[in-house]
């Protein structure tokens, strides 16, 4: 058995009473090849039931109905980055009932196997569970089924808005550049560090006087001002 691992799970009385007579009917010992026999009986479950829940998922995802689109454009339009996942349940709860396979229909089976969301890590001191959203996907999925103009008039969703992550990332990037730029200049024309201060906080920029020093220096460094 390649990387073995321990588990311990509640399982039907008789059902695993049957499963290790049978074991040791066959081997003469528990030993080894209890673990061994359990294994291959959940691949060839696995085998048979994957499958089913593809197929079940593809014609799911193929003909989406108007909850479907309703939760991808409510994440989109409050969550584009990411969510919490008990945000997400009591959305369902409050609009498609408060029923465990509901919650499993649309948060399980639709947006975590779509790639709506991915679980990205659990919420430190909680249970809960950050997911990240996959704004790419929903809007492509959404395009997809709903016609571009009522996207636009009856959900008010516009693909412009929703850029790229990495678009983002150099805009932040170009944005960090400027405040250098700008702080590297206005220090040159002869404003002191405190009438910095003030024109960034025009910006809503709240800075240390030792933040901007640091600032301006960096901006000499690499060639700003």
């Amino acid at each position: 058995m390649k990387n073995p691992v321990k588990i311990s799970v509640h399982v039907e009385e008789k059902i695993w009473q049957s499963f290790k007579n049978y074991v040791l009917s066959r081997y003469g010992t528990l030993w080894k090849y209890l673990g061994e026999e359990l294994s291959r009986a959940i691949e060839h479950y696995l085998k048979d039931v994957q499958p089913a829940r593809a197929q079940e998922f593809e014609h799911m995802v193929s003909k989406p109905n108007k909850k479907h689109i309703k939760l991808l454009v409510w994440l989109l339009k409050n969550y584009p980055a990411e969510v919490l996942y008990s945000t997400v349940k009591r959305y369902i709860n409050d609009n498609y009932g408060i029923d465990r396979r509901t919650v499993k229909k649309y948060l399980h089976d639709f947006l975590i196997n779509g790639e709506f969301v991915r679980v990205l890590r659990p919420l430190r001191g909680n249970t809960d569970l950050i997911l990240k959203v996959n704004a790419d996907r929903i809007l492509d999925y959404l395009s997809k089924f709903v016609p571009k103009e009522e996207l636009r008039e009856k959900y008010g969703i516009y693909r412009e808005a929703f850029k790229p992550i990495e678009e983002r990332k150099e805009e932040e990037k170009g944005s960090k550049g400027s405040i250098k730029a700008y702080a590297a200049e206005r220090y040159e024309a002869g404003d002191s560090i405190d009438e910095v201060q003030e024109r960034l906080a025009d910006f809503g920029l709240e800075l240390g006087k030792k933040a901007i020093r640091s600032i301006i220096r960096k901006a000499r460094r690499e060639g700003y001002g």
